[in-house]
């Protein structure tokens, strides 16, 4: 029971390090993938803002970043949380009428909204059904009501599950009249890494208050997911070594509770290596059973997570092969590692001392 309860006890912590990690990369991977969907090649968010959701930029900013050379277009973005009267919460974000980022969308129904519609909106295809809305009916935001003219269906979650607005619109939603969160922008060459370059530090030297990142260095570039991945593995950390503290006391307690038979094995000629790699054999196999097992907690725990309606759309579960391989090394090695005391100290009784031992 004691060695069942451990292997339980590793399993939790692998399952928590897999789960959690999952969680941070997932989030990364959702917003990266919309993104790139898009086509953005480079974002620019307003220098120093922790969060992203309250940043604010002039929207004018946009006509002085298209007169950068190398800037192809530019595509301001007001983007915000919104709890739904059903309980769901939703990314909502304004375009710009004139912005290239209407023409990335693929209509599953109903048609754009046009200027003659400021409160017309655009829904996700997964947000709609499970709000259970199609074009014409009504949503209400912030006490304000919005007529859905079309549903649009992307390849990520996280642009499945985004409600589009016009940029006023959405401007006089959230009350940041002349404002954007961040700007969207596409390069003549962005296949060639020195013009890239090139292109990102002149933006850089005319607007020095706005941060300009690649689409595939946002993550790395973001407080916030910084923050969160940091946390992730530092709590999953914890847990490991607290696994190697249940490890350690379960087989000092085994080695006490079997002195004698470990002196029966010494009296009849086993070797104090091959009674150490006895004891950390067990460790091992401990170790084994608990990666195993927690890995496939830790993959169905985070298919879970991303399916409950608090986070649904801004996950894209990841679990790679990699991770797992060294999430289950690292359970082996303090598996070893607990193992080596409670070895050490069995092939340090004395056999006649052992004997005697009930």
């Amino acid at each position: 029971m004691r060695s069942s309860l451990t292997a339980l006890g590793i399993a939790v912590a692998v399952a928590s390090f897999i789960a959690l990690v999952g969680i941070s990369r997932g989030l990364e991977q959702a917003w990266i993938n919309s993104l790139l969907e898009r086509g953005t090649h480079m974002l620019a968010v307003r220098k120093g803002a922790v969060e992203l959701l309250t940043a604010s930029i002039d929207e004018s900013v946009a006509d002085e970043l298209r007169r950068i050379d190398g800037v192809r277009a530019v595509a301001g973005e007001l983007v915000d949380l919104v709890t739904l009267e059903s309980g769901h919460t939703a990314l909502v974000t304004g375009w710009s009428p004139s912005g290239y980022l209407w023409q990335t969308l693929r209509l599953h129904e109903g048609n754009l909204p046009s200027l003659r519609e400021p409160a017309g909106i655009l829904v996700g295809q997964a947000a709609a059904e499970a709000l259970g809305k199609e074009p014409r009916d009504t949503i209400r935001l912030r006490g304000s009501e919005f007529v859905v003219t079309g549903t649009f269906k992307q390849t990520g979650v996280m642009g499945n599950n985004t409600i589009v607005l016009q940029l006023p619109a959405m401007q006089d939603l959230v009350d940041r009249p002349g404002k954007v969160t961040e700007f969207n922008l596409r390069l003549d060459r962005p296949d060639d890494p020195e013009r890239v370059a090139a292109v990102q530090f002149r933006l850089s030297e005319a607007f020095p208050d706005l941060l300009f990142t690649e689409t595939r260095e946002i993550a790395d570039n973001n407080d916030i997911l910084r923050l969160l991945r940091a946390m992730a593995w530092s709590t999953s950390t914890i847990a490991l070594v607290m696994a190697l503290v249940v490890v350690l006391n379960t087989l000092l307690m085994s080695v006490m509770e079997r002195t004698h038979e470990i002196g029966v094995l010494s009296a009849i000629g086993w070797q104090a290596g091959r009674i150490l790699t006895m004891i950390v054999m067990e460790g091992l196999i401990l170790a084994m059973i608990g990666s195993a097992v927690g890995s496939v907690l830790g993959i169905g725990g985070l298919t879970w997570l991303a399916s409950l309606p608090q986070v649904r759309g801004f996950l894209e579960p990841e679990v790679t092969p990699r991770l797992v391989l060294e999430v289950s090394c690292a359970a082996l090695f303090l598996g070893v590692l607990g193992s080596l005391y409670p070895a050490w100290r069995a092939v340090r009784l004395n056999t006649v001392d052992a004997l005697k031992y009930e």
